[in-house]
């Protein structure tokens, strides 16, 4: 019996688990808490397609719990689907994972079940790059050094740019045409791996661009296979900047025969400003040559004179056009012309490889190596070098070409020249001839490589031009101010009527060129002056000589613009604070500003004393100076602010004076204080009545304007007065009627109109406030009403309340009612 009764209760369990199991979600092959797809997911596939079906059991729905999603969930029957939704196809764009994770949640038929479904995508190069425009434009400037980026300039700064959505090996690389101007370079964007850069950069430095220079940019990427995009680039100079570059040959070298009447054209790059360029013809030769400037001044026209005037013997002419700017502006233009003799020319025993050479060496250096001495088993000898005697044969295995260290800046070496430079001629000289005349005929052997290959009949000489370039072998030098110099600078409360702009100008130089004699100018650390760093000019700070009675300053010159390589000068001087009594204005009569600074200089020297001025001095035309008409005849008037130093004190003003006044010049000297110049009133000395008129008529306004107060006030105080007395013969309505008083002021003289009580005259001795006085009005006017019901018939009642001579009157209107 007991174990029937177990049986059943184990039946009971049984049936009541199967029917819970039984209503849970179900799929014989999709794992409702974590599902990976086996299969790839294509990303091409349209939106709304099926991309997995699963069969399931009490599964009432699917609900993806992200939104919004690129995937969605459906329940169709007893089958859950998952499709594409339209998301799906911006994935690319907006994603860079390679599988997608649902969180979808599952209604189950009595519970709820939340699971992660992930898929796959199937990875393929789908998209070629693409450029964020269909074409680019960019106007440059010129010139520009050489790999500049002209990014700034193209999009309006953005540059380049290309995006590959492609979910991997959407790397990239830009290429651009052949061209003589640009590369191309390519760069990923930070932050974002879907955006590419290109850059152009300059191979060379550009001077000169052609008027447009149109390039092909192509954007391929790193798929498989590859695909790519191509775009259009169009680079503009800007034509509105001209840079005034230095003039240069189209043709530095020009080699031909002579003939009858042989024309040489030799003309300057297009696009260089020529409006201040001019040609010459140089050498020995040129007394051949006719030259004509063109009209444009772009070049010139050369021409062979009278071939008669030429001396048979004469093989060659030689000379060189010149084209100049200035002395660090000039281009130049070898011209060989060849004569040929009546006979046929005989073949040369000895050739040169170069008849011409060009090198540059740096100044302060020995050279070794220069040029090679020797060709096969023939040696160039030192015919001739100038200037000076620096340039050696050094003997060694292979001859060649040495020099000792010569200096740029060395006047006495490179004086007269257009810049530094030597030249040299080279003798090349055979022993034993290493050729015969058939071999020397052949055109391999006159035809040698380099510059001169067609130059058909080659000399022995060979021509070296050495152009030194400079080094930074020299610091800057200070012409002003001296070391240990001493100036003085007006006190703060001068400062401010003065209103000087600068203490001084600094004057260095250098003795290099180019950059390394650029000089930017700085202050040491201080609170009281600082520098323009250009030119030198230095001006106070608001705090200049606040407490101090001087300071100590220091200049630092930096060549090279101030490059942290550059050769440093450095100079100290002391500025000391000048009172109005250590300072006199000083006028000369008939004296210009350059007689002044040297009349100063002759006071110092022979004082023994260091003079200077506050301001810069200023001249004024005498005869321009017109006082009541008449013209004077003195030619100027020069005015300074002047101070003196003896050793490290400065003269007060009157010892300064008495320095001027020992000294036997010819000139009249007047002298003022600077308090005295600053409130004394300004002179018209123009009889120009234009300049006269505003203060004319805005002197009338006030004057007619005082004249109207004036006026206006005695009528007040007569009509005040008759009143009064009116009002001691009769009773009328006014303030008199209350027996106080209805103002008193603070004045402590009596007032010219005393206040009337009951006929008799009281002084007023207390004061009070306008509040106060307005009250005591009050209580009177009640107190009138009381004596007197009905209501006056005039709606405003004037008082007067008078006060001394110092204020008019005061009138207060009280108001009643009309009915």
């Amino acid at each position: 019996m007991k174990m029937l009764h177990f049986l059943s209760v184990i039946t009971v369990c049984l049936h009541l688990y199967v029917t819970q199991v039984s209503a849970e979600c179900y799929s014989p092959s999709f794992n409702f808490a974590s599902y990976t797809h086996p299969e790839l997911l294509d990303l091409t596939t349209p939106p709304g397609s099926v991309i997995a079906s699963f069969p399931v059991e009490n599964v009432r729905s699917a609900t993806v719990v992200q939104q919004p999603s690129y995937l969605e969930t459906r329940i169709v029957g007893t089958d859950l689907q998952f499709l594409a939704t339209a998301a799906f196809a911006q994935y690319e764009e907006r994603e860079i994972q390679t599988v997608i994770i649902l969180q979808v949640s599952y209604q189950c038929t009595t519970t709820t079940k939340n699971g992660l479904y992930r898929h796959n995508l199937k990875l393929a190069n789908n998209h070629a790059p693409k450029f964020m425009q269909d074409a680019y434009e960019a106007v440059v400037p010129l010139p520009l050094p050489k790999h500049f980026d002209v990014t700034p300039f193209i999009a309006n700064g953005a540059g380049i740019m290309a995006r590959d959505i492609d979910l991997i090996n959407n790397a990239v690389t830009f290429s651009v045409t052949e061209n003589d101007y640009m590369l191309i370079e390519s760069y990923a964007v930070p932050n974002d791996p879907k955006q590419f850069k290109a850059i152009l950069r300059l191979k060379e430095q550009v001077l000169k661009m052609p008027n447009k220079l149109e390039l092909t940019v192509t954007a391929t990427d790193a798929g498989v296979p590859q695909k790519s995009t191509q775009v259009s680039v169009v680079i503009d100079p800007d034509l509105s900047i001209v840079y005034d570059d230095p003039p240069v040959f189209k043709e530095t070298f020009i080699n031909t025969t002579i003939e009858k009447d042989l024309l040489l054209r030799v003309e300057l790059i297009p696009g260089t400003e020529t409006y201040d360029v001019q040609y010459s013809l140089q050498g020995t030769d040129a007394q051949y040559f006719t030259q004509t400037v063109w009209e444009n001044n772009t070049g010139m026209d050369l021409k062979v004179i009278d071939l008669g005037d030429i001396p048979k013997a004469k093989p060659i002419l030689n000379v060189v056009a010149v084209a100049k700017r200035s002395q660090l502006q000039a281009t130049s233009c070898v011209i060989l012309v060849h004569i040929p003799p009546d006979s046929d020319p005989e073949v040369p025993a000895t050739t040169v490889d170069k008849v011409l050479s060009v090198l540059h060496l740096n100044e302060m250096s020995e050279h070794r190596d220069i040029f090679p001495l020797a060709i096969e088993s023939c040696t160039y000898s030192i015919q001739s070098q100038t200037p000076g005697d620096y340039f050696f044969k050094e003997d060694a295995t292979i001859p060649s070409l040495s020099s000792k260290a010569f200096d740029r800046e060395d006047k006495d070496l490179f004086g007269g020249l257009d810049f530094p430079q030597f030249w040299i001629v080279l003798k090349l000289a055979c022993p034993v001839p290493s050729t015969t005349k058939t071999e020397l005929e052949s055109p391999t052997n006159w035809n040698r490589s380099g510059p001169m290959r067609d130059i058909e009949y080659s000399t022995d000489l060979t021509h070296l031009n050495i152009i030194v370039d400079d080094v930074n072998d020299n610091s800057p030098v200070f012409s002003f101010p001296p070391n240990d110099a001493q100036f003085a600078f007006p006190t703060a409360y001068l400062a401010r009527k003065m209103l000087p702009d600068r203490l001084l100008q600094v004057e260095a130089s250098d003795l290099d060129e180019g950059l390394n004699a650029v000089i930017r100018y700085s202050l040491a650390a201080n609170d009281h002056f600082d520098i323009d760093p250009r030119t030198g000019v230095i001006f106070p700070l608001k705090s200049a000589l606040g407490s101090e009675e001087s300071v100590s300053l220091e200049i630092i010159a930096t060549d090279r613009d101030g490059a942290e390589d550059g050769n440093v000068s450095k100079v100290k001087f002391r500025v000391f604070k000048a009172t109005d009594e250590q300072l006199v204005v000083l006028t000369v009569k008939n004296i210009d500003p350059d007689t002044f600074e040297s009349l100063l200089n002759e006071i110092s020297l022979k004082q023994g004393i260091q003079m200077g001025t506050v301001r810069n001095v200023f001249s004024v035309d005498g005869e321009e100076l017109k006082v009541e008409r008449r013209s004077t005849n003195e030619q100027h008037s020069t005015t300074a602010i002047v101070y003196a130093f003896k050793e490290d004190r400065l003269l007060s003003h009157d010892d300064l004076i008495g320095a001027f006044k020992s000294m036997d010049v010819n000139f009249t000297m007047t002298f003022t204080k600077l308090n005295d110049l600053y409130t004394t009133q300004p002179k018209i000395v123009e009889s120009d009545t234009t300049a006269i008129y505003p203060y004319i008529i805005v002197a009338a306004f006030f004057g007619t304007l005082v004249v109207a107060m004036g006026a206006a006030a005695l009528y007040y105080r007569n009509k005040i007065r008759r009143a009064n007395n009116s009002s001691t013969s009769s009773l009328s309505r006014s303030s008199n009627i209350s027996d106080s008083i209805i103002v008193q002021h603070d004045h402590k003289a009596p007032s010219s109109t005393p206040p009337v009580e009951n006929g008799v005259t009281h002084p007023i001795t207390n004061a009070r406030s306008l509040s106060d006085l307005l009250a005591i009005v009050e209580d009177a006017e009640q107190e009138n009403e009381k004596t007197e019901p009905k209501p006056p018939t005039q709606l405003d009642r004037k008082k007067s309340i008078k006060f001394s001579d110092h204020v008019e009157r005061i009138e207060v209107y009280d108001k009643y009612p009309t009915s």
